[in-house]
């Protein structure tokens, strides 16, 4: 074989990392994967694990599992287990900080076999990391540590992107995965994810690889095939639909740097129009091959050889559609400020529901007016924000498969028989009415292992909604943006100050995460306040956001136009200051009242346009915490799909269930309710969604395989698992 011969194979993640370590190049550049590159990757990952793991067969026989194939990248190889890495460093650096983080997990689960696997990973002989980049060292040995990395002014871009993703993917993992299933999900992740590794000879043929990859042209894609079908069956209006076509890509490629834009659209296009109900293989062959469902489904489509004019009809339709489109693109990559209200759009985006297109795509027509398309849009996305906001607000999972469901098995039915702007507003309305969720329900939510990303978002709307109601001009996407922004914890994380008046710590955590005792402050502030007690953060507070600053004594006296703002949103009892008087319960349930005053405000059906009767809005001014058990919230069953949910509805176990968990030699008591929630005795209120949730608060550490710790007992006194409740009655056929 000539030397200059390129070699190609496949590794699976075990064999790419172990024992080996990897360089970049100089012309590499730093690590910039941002939040959603790495949200993708992980929701990819995550999601095709979940569809992986219900297969018995794959359980007991996990190599015959189908392999997950995460690309292609360049190397070449200076010495023996070394690699330089020409292209693909943003995935593998992304991939060892998921590997750091899974370690960081399972050390803490006692999981001593993956344990040792994630090591091999990582490290090579427990020493040098296997992504071995000078720059990233302090950081990758904090985060290794289990310790925070104070971000410096002289630190670099990879350094601060560094720690930012490792606490994304710390957050992510949680909300996608039980604890329980991390084990799996790392040996998997090692043994069945795949890249396809292509050897270079040499630096110097490396980097002309690396030129060839990124300047030359692409092979043909499934759009391609596509128009090449339409164009062969179209007869003598073959130049026309060829024209129309190419118009229809100008008004899609408006960002270079997405080359997905085209086949998103016409993937969500058919999924809205033609993609039948109840009938999941359409989805399928949609979503992964469609040009291949276009020509089995030629009759249904009504392209058919005999009728080649419909075959320009089609391109028509698809060019119309894509002009009433080209807004709601735009407005999913930037947020703007204008008179079309669009910036739903982009929140939904960033917030994982990225099936609004279809919806979208379901009630536009291609004959609409521009204006008529805009607003049926607007309303779309509007009712999908609200629908995220309430299913958080009551602790249900607001995962992209909820969001497909949602998507596919009510709105895209509904709206396909709409044709004016009323009939959507009506139909939407309609599934408000319906809906029966409250806002004031979330009496004690907040921020827990697996929700960070969702109480940020009320957090920033919230602030960002005060901010502009007083005529400042909000920085919503810096709000939004975790590195430029924290959540704010009102109270440190030091039980001793307040045990007086909150003996028991498990009461003092729930309250602590509260919503009503968080709030956004600037990354540099958070930093300086550390752990001072709340009222030496007045002054601070009153330099950041007004949500904050109202805090500081007498500091609505200098803004007349807070004051008019507090006035005619009846806040006066809620945005107020507080002194030292104020009790630690007093302030954070005033606080609570007033963030879910706020979010009936702002996700109003009827200053939405989606005028409908709803609840009143909360009356009066909070009062003081009486008891340790707040008052239940009103909820609607049905909304979770954990192993505890589905046991409820199996009959295995039954709401009212009490469970226990021991932690050092300390009993947790809590109870199930109907809905599979975790209602822990000690503080009552909102129920945690997973028994990992409701475990870590109990113990007062970040996770916890609750499935294992929390136990039934019996009347005799005999302790059983939960996962073991669960395992006997998947074998006998209940679940």
């Amino acid at each position: 074989m000539g030397s200059d011969e390129i070699r190609s194979q496949g590794f699976s993640l075990w064999e790419l990392f172990r024992d080996v370590t990897y360089e970049i190049d100089y012309y590499q550049r730093e690590y910039t994967w941002g939040e959603d590159e790495v949200r993708t990757l992980l929701r990819d990952l995550c999601g095709s694990f979940r569809n992986w793991l219900p297969n018995t067969s794959y359980l007991r026989r996990p190599h015959t599992a189908p392999q997950y194939f995460l690309g292609p990248f360049v190397y070449y190889e200076p010495e023996k287990h070394q690699r330089s890495l020409v292209d693909g460093q943003q995935r593998f650096v992304t991939l060892h900080l998921l590997f750091c983080q899974l370690r960081l997990w399972a050390q803490e689960a006692g999981h001593g076999k993956a344990v040792e696997r994630l090591n091999r990973v990582i490290t090579i002989d427990g020493e040098r990391f296997s992504v071995s980049i000078a720059d990233h060292n302090p950081v990758l040995q904090a985060i290794t540590r289990g310790r925070k990395y104070e971000t410096g002014i002289g630190d670099s871009l990879s350094r601060r992107n560094l720690w930012a993703r490792s606490q994304q993917i710390e957050s992510q993992l949680t909300e996608e995965l039980d604890a329980e299933k991390l084990h799996r999900f790392t040996d998997w992740l090692l043994d069945r994810v795949v890249l396809v590794g292509i050897r270079a000879a040499g630096v110097d043929h490396g980097y002309r690889m690396f030129e060839t990859m990124n300047d030359r042209g692409a092979r043909l894609t499934a759009v391609d095939l596509l128009k090449s079908h339409l164009l062969s069956n179209v007869g003598a209006d073959e130049d026309q639909l060829n024209t129309q076509w190419h118009e229809m890509l100008r008004e899609l490629t408006t960002d270079r740097e997405d080359p997905q834009a085209v086949p998103r659209f016409i993937k969500a296009y058919l999924l809205a129009r033609y993609a039948r109900e109840g009938l999941d293989d359409d989805r399928r062959q949609i979503a992964t091959n469609l040009n291949v469902w276009v020509r089995r489904n030629g009759v249904y489509l009504g392209l058919t050889d005999d009728r080649p004019d419909n075959f320009l009809r089609f391109v028509q339709e698809l060019l119309k559609t894509a002009r009433r489109f080209r807004p709601f693109l735009a407005a999913s990559r930037a947020l703007k400020k204008d008179d079309d209200h669009l910036e739903t759009v982009l929140f939904n985006e960033r917030n994982g529901l990225d099936a609004q297109t279809v919806a979208i795509l379901a009630a536009i027509n291609p004959d609409d007016q521009p204006s008529e398309a805009k607003d049926k849009g607007r309303l779309v996305a509007t009712y999908m924000d609200r629908w995220y906001t309430l299913r958080i607000l009551q602790d249900l999972p607001v995962q992209s498969a909820d969001a497909d469901t949602l998507v596919h098995g009510t709105l895209v039915p509904l709206l396909r028989r709409c044709r004016t702007v009323d009939d959507v507003t009506s139909a939407l309305a309609g599934l408000i009415r319906d809906d029966g969720g409250s806002i004031r329900d979330a009496v004690t939510l907040g921020l827990r292992g697996n929700n960070t990303h969702q109480i940020r978002y009320l957090l920033a709307r919230a602030t960002a909604y005060v901010e502009e109601a007083c005529q400042r001009p909000p920085d919503l996407l810096a709000y939004l943006d975790g590195d430029r922004y924290h959540i704010e914890h009102l109270w440190a994380n030091h039980h001793h100050r307040v045990q007086q008046e909150i003996p028991d710590k498990v009461i003092f955590r729930s309250l602590r995460n509260q919503l009503g005792g968080l709030g956004l402050l600037m990354g540099r502030e958070n930093s300086s306040l550390n752990d001072l007690p709340l009222n030496d953060k007045a002054v601070p507070y009153a330099r950041s956001n007004i949500l904050l600053g109202i805090m500081a004594p007498g500091y609505n006296h200098r803004h007349p136009v807070l004051r008019e703002f507090i006035k005619t949103h009846q806040l006066d009892k809620l945005l107020r200051p507080f002194g030292s008087r104020d009790t630690m319960t007093t302030v954070i349930q005033t606080r609570q009242n007033l963030y879910l005053r706020l979010f009936e405000h702002i996700w109003d059906p009827k200053r939405l346009g989606l005028p409908v009767d709803v609840l009143p809005e909360l009356d009066g001014p909070a009062q003081p915490v009486t008891s340790t058990h707040p008052p239940a919230p009103r909820r609607r069953p049905g909304g979770r799909r954990t192993d505890v949910a589905k046991m409820i509805h199996a009959q295995v176990l039954k709401a009212g269930t009490r469970i226990v968990l021991t932690y050092r030699s300390e009993e947790h008591w809590a109870t199930i309710d109907e809905d599979g929630g975790i209602i822990l005795t000690a503080t009552g209120g909102t129920p945690y969604g997973r028994v990992d949730e409701a475990g870590a608060v109990a113990r007062g550490t970040k996770t916890c395989q609750g499935m294992n710790e929390w136990h039934v007992e019996d009347e005799t006194g005999t302790r059983t698992s939960l996962r073991t409740l669960r395992d006997r009655a998947a074998d006998a056929g209940l679940l």
